[in-house]
Parts: C-alpha cells; structure tokens; sequence
C-alpha cells in the first residue's frame, strides 16, 4: 500500500494545472483558471482550476477534486495507479507501508524502466525496414500485408525485436539494469542451459500502454520466415508479456490512453479480441475500440471503462467459439453499472477482416450490427450446450434445468430493479412463468446467506500474514471514523468485490474518505483476489483480517449483516455516503467564495463572478439535498 504520506506529497506536488491544462485550454482568471468542462459539453467556461490548493470544480456539472481525483476520471484510472502516474510524471518516491508487493516502489520504477529502454529498442529496429534486406525484407512484406499505415504505426508505438539473441540483453545491461530484473520484467527468459534469451526475437511488438506515456508489457506477433521453419511451425503465433508487479492482465486494457478520447466523445466502447483488431478499426476510423490482453473480460476490465462510457459492445467472431465466449461474458457483466450488449460479425470474419472489407465505412456498418441483450446470448448458450437449438421447445425435465441455471446465474445480480428485468426477460425467452424463476432465485438467495454466515473458527486457519499489511495505519479506532466513514466500511463489507474495485475508481470517495477506510478496501480487495474461486477461503481470510484489526471491526462486520436481515440495502446505503461527501464538498466550495467575496479586493466583473458561482453552488447543493443529478456509481 503507498504510504498516507507519500499521498499527500503527490496531492500538494503534482501540478494540477499542469495536468488538466493536457486536456482543457485554461485561462488565468483572477485566482483561479477556467476553461471548458472536459466532462460535460458546454460553450461558455464554468470548469475552475485553483493552483493554490491543487483543486478543481465544474460549477455546471458539479464535477469537482483534486489532482489525483482528476487524473482518475479523465484516465479511468484506480486510485493507487493515479497516484503512481503522478508520482511517475513529476518525480515523487513513493514509500509502500507493509504492502503485498514484492520490493520497494524503486523495483516498480525499474520495471517500467525496462521496458521503456526495450520499446525504443523495437522502434529503432523497425525502421530498418524500409530498404532492409534479410528478416527487415520480410517484416517489411508483413506489414504491407497487414496494411499497416505509418500513422497507426506510429499512433500504437507498434516496433519490431530483431531475431538476434543477447541483442537486447547487452542493451539492457548497458543501461543498468540487471538479469533479476530483466527476467522480472518479462521480456528475458532464462533457458535450461541457464543462458538468457529474449522472449519477442523474430516478431513484430506491439506495446501495452497503461497511460500516455507508461509501457507495461507486450505483446508479439510471429514473422512469417523470419524463424527457423521447424521452430516457426511449432510456435505460437501471439505471444505476450507475462504477469508482472506492473503488468496484470485481468486489469490492462490493450489500446485504452489511444481510445480514451473517442470513447468519452461518444460515450461506447468496443471491446475486441486481438491487438490488431483494435489497429485495423482505428486506421478505418473507429477509435473507440480496445481488446483484453490475452484473457476474457473481467470484471475488473468492465469497472475500468464505467468511468468513461454509458455502452460497452463485445464484438464477437460469429463461429461457434464465438458465441460461447459471448455466453459466458454475462455473469462477469451482469452487475456492470453501464448497458453491454453482443455483436456477432459473420462466420470467418474477425474485426480486422470487417474493417478490411468496410473501409470508411465500418464506422456505419458497426453501428447496424444486430446488438444482443447478454441475458439472451446467456440463455442461447444453455440451449446450445444441451443439445437444443435457439427455436426449438426444451421439453419439461431439460426446462427445470435450464431454469435453475438461470436463477443460480441471476442469484448474483446485486440490483433489484435490474434483477427484476433479466428474470422478466429471461422467463419470456424460456417461455415459463416469471414467479417461477422468482421462486427458484429465493432458493438461490437462501444458499447464499447460508454459505456467508461467518465461517466457524474451527474450520481452519489461512496462512496469511495479515497483520503485516493493515498494521500500520488501518488499524485506527472506529470511534474516530466519521459516520461516512463507517458506513461505507459497512457496505464494503457485505459487497465485497461489488464496489471495493469501484471504490478505489471514484474520485469523490477516495478525496472524501479517511485514509484508514480506503486502506482497509485496499487491503480487502487484495484478501478476496488471492482466492477469487473459493468462497471458504474467502470467508477465512476475511474472519482473520477482522480478528487482526480488533474486536471492534468483528462488531462492525456483524452489525453489517444484522442491518441487511433487517431489510437495510447495503448498495442504497454506500450511494448515500456518495450523495453526503458531495453535499459536504458542495459546502465547503459555498464557503470558500464567499470569503473571497467578502475578503477580496474585486473588480465589480470578478464580483459578478463570484456571485454566480455561489448562486450555481446553491443550486447545486439544493439537487443534492432532493436526490437529483447526483454523480453516477462509478463515475
């Protein structure tokens, strides 16, 4: 975890002129700058800068923060990765207090380092294609197969690794950098004679972005004759950067800081298989397409791109596998706080294939694709997997069963009101009765309130060194948490992964909040990711990390569960916290321009200003007060 001290460092630090001026045109005016608000549309500027406390507020909007807060809604970033891209940008160390982590934040730096020096590395080597001879001739070839412009080359940073072993090695040594970090950063291996060899020799690389300007991995393209026959036979054709302590898979999204633009302009994303379908898109006009690294969608992918759009759409391959993946994408987006649909592309076609063929316009023709409810895709998946056919009429013994796996899959949908409609559609589409489904999904919620009743101590002991992560800092009393404060811990506590990953995400929260509260989500959510799959586990190693905070967080987690027996919404009771910190802030903007009112030295148009900021204030306050245009979950 990064020390509350390094936090603070980054907060005071970080210019946030600097930052926001990246992406809004500011204008000095008075104390503060002002410009056009980069999350709303509007023709008159009401987004204020104020260098002085490193803070902004919209007073259109109502959008408002710190540097940190800033760099997390225009970047979709969590929380500690806004912190580490500042404290990167603007050469702040970081201090980690008793983190999982392997090493200090310097080994983090390292990393990155790593793989900045082998990037510039691959995009000298590839501009020996052009008049190249050799390998040169044939990357060359492959990319005028691929029809790869200069501009998309250059736009994605794409670069070639020469298939020349130790080539890299030595460049990497002469910079400074070890075999152990090397090997760490994952583009060296080690061989079982020992010797190291580089992993992307002989392919064309295709850099993972996690900012503008931060590389965290790769991924390689095999050359077709560039390798050795029987060795290019025998190997795969994509590979890519392994898992590294800057580099997780279940969380990069490939062609993001690219896309970022486009997709807050048009408010969806397309989220594809392979990097060179998001590229093909891209040189066709289609910018707001990305793909996972390697892995299918996440939920942690999904909270990701919330921030920055209201649609997500999963372009499928429309063959068989295609629609099993899109089948299983329901239960990793059925709690997703924005709309994700499927599209199909016909049999044999993949996304690069459609840009091909639609030139200019695959933009239009992507729009008139057919968008599938996932609940439909779901239930067509069930159908296919039993043997039945989209139109054909299960009998009755395969329709309970299909019926109970539904309910098991809708059990997890943590809305009501979204619940509600997804059983409605899915009894429409299996054509029952929606009170049967009803039925079976109060089974379902019974097993689970069962299998999350607190874990008997008995029942074993999790080998974790728990105290080791929440000793310092977390461990504060509650009495001296706010009522804020301990009612997210509440919510935190029976959602779990429903909002710890959301939590980290929201600026309003993560500026609001306590330290200790957003210490204790962080160390949660890293308890519940080491076993995602096993609930027992999971049940343990909660019990051991309230047992090592102290009797008082036990008390806080069963009163926690006493206040949902007794009909309590945990997720109503977390977007209160949300409306209360904003009303809070709302407060303590109102006050801060009426000093400058009264205090001031102001011009009669500076004054006018003011005025109108407070009055917008008032409003502001007066919607918060009555539950209108609040900020979204996971905005």
């Amino acid at each position: 975890m990064i020390s509350q001290e390094s936090i603070e460092r980054v907060k005071t630090s970080a210019s946030i002129v600097e930052v926001v001026s990246e992406t809004v045109k500011l204008r000095r005016s008075g104390m503060h700058y002002s410009g056009l608000c980069p999350f709303h549309s509007e023709r008159t500027p009401s987004f204020h800068v104020r260098d002085s406390n490193n803070t902004y507020h919209c007073f259109g909007c109502g959008a408002s923060g710190n540097v940190i807060s800033f760099v997390m809604a225009m970047r979709a970033m969590t929380f500690p990765d806004a912190v580490e891209y500042l404290a990167g940008r603007f050469g702040i160390e970081l201090k980690f207090e008793n983190s999982k982590r392997q090493g200090p934040s310097v080994d983090r730096e390292k990393l990155f380092d790593v793989c900045r020096v082998a990037h510039l590395y691959f995009r000298k080597s590839l501009l020996q294609v052009k008049g190249g001879a050799g390998e040169f001739k044939k990357v060359g070839e492959y990319l005028k197969k691929r029809e790869l412009t200069a501009e998309a080359i250059n736009a994605f940073g794409i670069g070639y690794s020469p298939n020349q072993r130790g080539e890299l090695i030595e460049l990497l040594k002469q910079n400074g950098i070890n075999e152990e970090t090397m090997i760490q950063s994952g583009l060296v291996r080690r061989g079982a004679s020992g010797d190291l060899y580089e992993l992307f020799r002989g392919r064309l690389v295709f850099p993972i972005f996690i900012d503008a300007k931060r590389i965290a991995g790769f991924g390689g393209r095999l050359v077709p004759g560039v390798q050795d026959p029987a060795f290019e036979e025998r190997s795969p054709k994509y590979v890519n950067s392994p898992e590294t302590p800057i580099y997780q898979k279940s969380r990069t999204i490939f062609g993001l800081p690219q896309a970022m633009s486009a997709v807050r302009e048009s408010k969806e994303v397309y989220i594809v298989e392979g990097y060179m379908d998001v590229i093909g898109l891209a040189m066709r006009g289609v910018h707001n397409a990305v793909a996972c690294c390697g892995t299918a969608m996440t939920e942690a992918h999904v909270k990701r791109l919330t921030g920055a759009c209201n649609r997500i759409h999963l372009l499928f391959d429309g063959d068989t596998a295609g629609r099993e993946a899109a089948a299983k994408s329901f239960v990793t987006a059925r709690n997703a706080e924005v709309d994700i649909s499927a599209c199909f592309l016909p049999d044999g076609i993949d996304p690069d294939d459609f840009a091909r063929q639609g030139g200019a316009e695959t933009a239009e023709a992507l729009g008139a694709l057919p968008k599938a409810e996932l609940i439909d895709v779901f239930i067509d998946g069930l159908l296919r997997r039993h043997g039945c056919s989209e139109s054909e009429r299960p009998g009755p013994n395969l329709l309970g069963k299909l019926c109970d796996e539904v309910a098991k899959a809708l059990s997890g949908v943590e809305k009501e009101v979204v619940r509600s409609g997804l059983v409605t559609r899915a009894a429409r589409r299996l054509g029952v009765e929606t009170r049967q489904i009803e039925k079976l999904l109060g089974n379902e919620s019974a097993k689970s309130a069962q299998r999350d009743s607190v874990a008997p101590a008995t029942a074993g002991r999790v080998e974790r060194d728990v105290s080791a992560q929440i000793q310092s800092g977390v461990a504060r009393k509650l009495a001296e948490l706010s009522r804020i404060d301990l009612d997210v811990l509440r919510a935190s506590m029976v959602l779990k992964e429903g909002i710890l990953e959301s939590l980290l995400k929201a600026p309003d929260l993560c500026e609001g909040l306590q330290p200790e509260t957003l210490r204790f989500a962080a160390v949660f959510s890293e308890v519940l990711k080491d076993s995602p799959d096993d609930e027992e586990r999971q049940r343990l190693a909660t019990k051991e990390l309230l047992d090592s905070l102290g009797p008082e967080w036990v008390a806080l987690w069963k009163e926690a569960y006493k206040m949902v027996k007794a009909g309590v919404s945990m997720r109503d009771l977390y977007q209160e916290c949300r409306v209360a910190l904003r009303r809070e802030k709302l407060k303590t903007l109102l006050e801060e321009c009426k000093r400058e009112l009264v205090g001031g030295e102001l011009d009669s148009e500076q004054q006018l200003e003011i005025s109108e900021r407070i009055r917008t204030l008032k409003a502001q306050l007066d919607s918060c007060a009555r539950g209108v245009d609040l900020p979204p979950l996971n905005s």
